[in-house]
């Protein structure tokens, strides 16, 4: 944790964390060979990465907007 009013906070090294790790799912939902073996089908597996890459990209402009 830092001294109040110095340095980067927690909150917004968790929040982008979390950004990168919503994107990396939708990334690896869509490319990685891991899911192309799953029983989920292709178009319910790129339905899900596109809602994980909204998703990551809403909390990223929220972050950048703060």
């Amino acid at each position: 944790m830092t001294k109040k009013g110095t340095g980067i906070s927690f909150k917004t090294i968790w929040a982008v964390l979390m950004v990168a790790i919503y994107l990396m799912v939708a990334y690896m939902l869509v490319f990685s060979p891991f899911f192309h073996k799953s029983t989920i089908s292709k178009e319910i597996r790129i339905g899900i990465a596109i809602i994980f890459a909204l998703y990551g990209l809403y909390r990223g402009y929220r972050l950048v907007k703060k």
